[in-house]
Parts: C-alpha cells; structure tokens; sequence
C-alpha cells in the first residue's frame, strides 16, 4: 500500500468536528509528535556502552512502503500491576519478605497505602539487584514509581467512586497517553475542560455529576494565584496531575467536596514515547535471551523489569525481528484496553445479584461502558478489521481509550437497589467487588505491532554492559518557564519521597516561531562538563536557521523521572537563548550538546519545533 502521508490520533478519536481549525491543528500537532517519537525510536538508545544506537529494527510509516497484506499484531497484557505481586505478596519466585494476601495486595492497588488503610508500600530491590532475577540481599529504594498513582505502571490506570456504605458505584480506567492530552491542551484548553466534564460525568446519576474549571487544570507559580505561561502557546501550562486527574479515589456526591478521577496515564513510565522505545531497543537482535523475557530485558536493559507489559512485549517484539521483519506500532499509534469478559453467561466469573427491576438478559458486562475509543477499527493495509486477517484470528481485538464499570444509568432509574459492590463470583457468592484491581485483573492493555520483512541482514550484538556514555547526552528540552514552572511544583505522593512536577511532562517538542529572538531555554542531560578553563558545553540545532546564544551550565544536579522511567534521577540541566531567523522552515530540529575539546556526537531528534511562519 502507498506510505502514511500523517499519522493518525488515538483510537481514530474525534475531539473536534471534522475538519474545523481545531480538528486541523491537531493532528498536525499529533503528526509532528509521531514522528520525533519514531526518530527517537529509530535512533535507539545512545546511552549504552555496547547497544542499540542506529542498529534498530524500528521503522517509520511515513517512509517506509509497507506490502499489501502485511498484517498487525495485537500484543496484549494483564492491566493489574505485575511488579505489586512480585515485590509484596506472597507465593512469588523468587519470595519477597512481606507476603501480603491477594486482598491486601487489590487494597495497596485501589488505595496506594492512604492514610487510615491497612498497608502501606515498602522497599524494594533495584539496579542491578533485578538482574539476573530479584535478589533481595543487595540494594533497596522504596516502591516506585513515585505519583499519585505512579504503581499502576502496566500502562493502565483507574480511579474508584464509592457510595456513604463505602461500596463500589463506578471505576473509571484510562490507558490514554499524557501526550495526547498535552496536545489537545495545546489546542483547545477550553476543549480539555469539556472533555474532562463529559467523560467523568458520563452516565453518572444526578447527585455525582461534577463541574470542571479552566483554572482546575493550571500549573501555577509557586506560592501565587497566576498560571505558569507556556511560550509555546501564550496560554496556561497544563497540570497533568490536577486535581481531576490524580490518585486512585474519586469523590462524589452533594457536599462531599468532588475531586479524583483518571482521564489519562500519569505513573512516569506509562508514556507513548516510552511504549515505542521500548519497541525499539526490542528489535535490536542479542546473543542471548531471544526465547526468555527476563532474560532479554536484562540483556538489553529496556523497560522495567517483572511488569506483566515491558518484558512480554519485549520478548515478542525481539522475536518478530528474529524471523526475519522489521517493525514499527501500527497507525493509529497507541496503548488501547481491551473489552474483559465478566459475566458468566459469557465465560466470566461474576454474577448479578438477584433484582426485579433488572431488564430482561442483562449482563454484568453490560456494566462495561466504552467512552472513548472504539471496539474495532479497519486496518487501511488489510481492509479488514484488525485482527481478522491474523492467521486464526477472528476480528478480535480492541482500541478503546477510557471505559467505565458502573450500572447503567437506565437500570438505576428502573429501581434497581444494587451496587457494583454487590456483584459477586459466581463460584465464591461471598466474593462481591470490593476493588478496582477485581476488574483490572480481567483486564487486558495492547499494542498493535506491524511488522514487515527486512531488506538486510542483522548481527546480534552482545548484552548491554553499562548505560553510561562518556559523551554529553541531550534528554529532553523546555521553554525555560516551564521547566521552572514543572521543577518548582512539588507532587505528594503516598511513598513520601521528593518528587516534582517535572517528572510528568512529555517529550512534546517546544515550540518557536519564524523570527523569535533570545527565547529562554532548557536542555536536560549527562555527562556534561566544563573544559579547563571553565568552557561550557556547546549546543547547537541541526539547522542554520536556529541560533543558539549564552549557552551556561547550571551548577550541581536536578532531581526528576525524564519521562519513561520509573524512578527521578540526577540529571544537569544547560541554560541557552535561541533565536529563529525569520524565514525558517517549519518542522521538527534535532539538538547537538558537546562537551569542550570533544568530537561531536550524534545529536537528538525531535527536541525542537519550529511552527509554519504566520501560525
């Protein structure tokens, strides 16, 4: 089939009309996302002694002619957070000390430990103590992620609303990425609002529905009433953590001060760019671990290790390469939830309580309510629905973004008493759902994979032995406001460890205009350094219509999580002025850092992007 000529949103997801000037000046936002991802993921990882830099498998749809035929694969996931078991209950290979029961386990996932709960997260093994299996006996840093809800890290999040009796009403969960909705924002804040009210109010009875504020969703200066102002747009920086965006609880109910929800991911490793690097260190091919997930994330050092996700998809992915492909995320790029089967007229395990008010055949997956995404979608290569040309397949295979279990509306103004508290297992009558984790253990999350035959040969490279690199590493850019805006806004979290706002922003290129003077910027990195005489790094654009001026090196470290890891890390930050002559073209730059005396080296794409003159 002919290439891409853009990339598509989300799931296809319309959040304008079609063709108006916001639906517009999204995907072309989106498009441009895309593709500095795809270069990132192409590049690989140039922090590796012995890796992946240039030696991917990963290609990009926009340039590479994919056959007629060639068909996607759905690489899919438990939604429960694997590491949560691992490190806490008991029953594990290798055993943790704590040996928590499954219930205390789904109570640590719905509540994060809050104040006034049973448990609370512990210290865990990290580094190399991961590889190569959990070794208990060396180094330990309390559970991570970090965030609000920063544990539910298998690229799927909820959020729980509970009635006075304290039983389950609704659960919302989302697998939508930060980078669409940074986008959107970009756009439309006023969009984002709306967006926000429509879908945590969906369905929802009378008493429970909320009021979304413009200013609830502002970064703001620290100790002040104004916004952070982001020069990308002229307009307010967008809080990702706001307060309808955070933590596992949501509150509703006149009088009882609503807050919560979950619109879209916000544990730090659970990013869009993350999900198609780790794709792309996937494919480089090793010399062992092709036929072990443990093994081959240890080998290579992508991902996180004992997630249900990272190392299955790695696996997978490595092993699409080995039979001779390429691979790339098939359009339309994203992370999608995929419908669970609960009730036991369908194969599942729960059962509605007895009501005389319930419709005739309903079903407890009737209480499954897909609001944004869709079940299916036509693949444009095949023709068919996705899923349906894979050998076996059936047309299975889903790309929802946001759904909610909760009773339909229409049984509640029916008189049915009950609550999704009151469901119950079929097997076990006194199991009711107490937890979110109950659904989210039903649960799948996944990606679709397209691979396509390679043109050349690979070598398998030995195991990666150090991510250190002793060149200067660019790591991602900011307008200077709105690094000191995210750096300066503290983000409390139930593991009581630093942690700031910084840790939850996207590799979003920032954006400057055709003729924009001395604008203030932001590059974090390592393994920077002054020369003898106090030299700062270079810093430079891979153009000669960007300028970069009062290049600075700031003293000592900063603290945050770059997006897609799990854990903040002391990074250097370069301070410099850039300025755009006034007929730039339009599009995305790559950023040069060089160290004093040293031979430069390969630069990072996707860090810049200048917009169209006039726009």
């Amino acid at each position: 089939m002919p290439r891409l000529t853009e990339f598509s949103l989300p799931a296809n997801q319309q959040d304008f009309r079609p063709g108006s000037p916001g639906d517009v000046a999204l995907k072309k936002q989106w498009n441009t996302n895309i593709t500095g991802f795809t270069l990132q993921a192409i590049l690989g990882n140039p922090w590796t002694s012995i890796g992946a830099a240039n030696q991917t498998e990963y290609f990009d749809s926009l340039t590479t002619d994919i056959p007629d035929g060639s068909t996607a694969a759905l690489i899919d996931w438990i939604a429960f957070p694997h590491r949560l078991q691992q490190y806490q209950q008991a029953g594990q290979n290798p055993p943790n000390p704590y040996n928590l029961s499954e219930e205390e386990i789904l109570e640590l996932a719905d509540t994060g430990g809050a104040e006034g709960t049973r448990i609370s997260f512990k210290e865990i093994p990290t580094g190399d103590n991961l590889c190569p299996q959990v070794n208990w006996d060396g180094t330990k840093q309390m559970y991570g992620p970090y965030g609000p809800r920063g544990w539910l890290d298998e690229y799927c999040e909820w959020s729980v609303v509970r009635n006075a009796d304290n039983k389950i009403t609704r659960i919302d969960f989302t697998c939508e990425n930060p980078e669409y909705w940074n986008s959107l924002w970009m756009v439309s804040p006023e969009r984002v609002a709306d967006l926000y009210e429509v879908t945590l109010n969906f369905d929802a009875p009378d008493e429970d529905l909320i009021k979304v504020q413009l200013s609830d969703l502002y970064v703001y200066k620290p100790n002040s009433t104004q916004p952070v102002i982001d020069p990308s747009t002229g307009r307010p920086l967008y809080n990702p953590l706001n307060k309808w965006n955070s933590g596992t609880v949501s509150v509703r109910g006149a009088g009882r001060g609503n807050t919560g929800g979950a619109m879209h991911l916000t544990s730090t490793p659970n990013t869009l760019q993350t999900e198609m690097g780790l794709a792309s260190g996937a494919s480089v091919q090793r010399k062992i671990g092709n036929n072990s997930s443990q093994q081959l994330i240890c080998c290579s050092q992508y991902g996180q290790a004992y997630r249900n996700s990272d190392p299955h998809i790695g696996l997978l992915t490595n092993q699409v390469v080995f039979l001779g492909n390429r691979v790339a995320l098939a359009d339309p790029t994203g992370l999608y939830i995929q419908k669970p089967v609960l009730d036991v007229k369908n194969g599942g395990d729960y059962q509605l309580p007895a009501d005389p008010n319930l419709p005739k055949d309903a079903t407890v997956d009737d209480c499954w309510q897909i609001i944004r995404g869709h079940q299916t979608l036509i693949d444009p290569v095949t023709g068919l629905p996705y899923g349906l040309a894979t050998p076996g397949g059936t047309g299975g295979g889903n790309f929802i973004l946001h759904a909610v279990f909760q009773l339909p509306k229409a049984w509640i103004k029916a008189g049915v008493k009950f609550t999704i508290g009151d469901i119950y297992r079929i097997d076990e009558p006194e199991v009711t759902i107490k937890w979110g984790g109950q659904i989210a253990q039903n649960t799948h999350i996944g990606l679709w994979a397209r691979p396509i035959r390679q043109t050349h040969p690979t070598t398998p490279l030995e195991c990666v032995t150090a991510k250190v690199s002793p060149a200067a590493q660019p790591l991602q850019m900011f307008h200077a406001d709105v690094w000191d805006g995210y750096y300066g806004t503290s983000v409390v979290n139930p593991m009581g460890q630093e942690m700031n706002l910084a840790s939850n922003s996207t590799l979003i290129a920032p954006i400057l205009a055709p003729g924009a003077q001395n604008v203030p910027m932001v590059l974090t990195c390592g393994s920077v350094n002054s020369g003898p005489k106090g030299e700062p790094p270079s810093v430079s654009v891979s153009s000669g219509d960007v300028v970069v001026t009062d290049v600075k090196l700031s003293k000592g470290t900063f603290n945050y999580a770059v997006p897609g890891n799990s854990y903040p890390g002391p990074v250097q930050i370069v301070r410099f002025n850039v300025s755009v002559l006034p007929m730039a073209k339009a599009g995305l730059r790559a950023v040069h850092l060089t160290n004093f005396g040293e031979p430069e080296t390969n630069p990072m794409p996707g860090l810049l992007n200048i917009k169209a003159a006039g726009r």
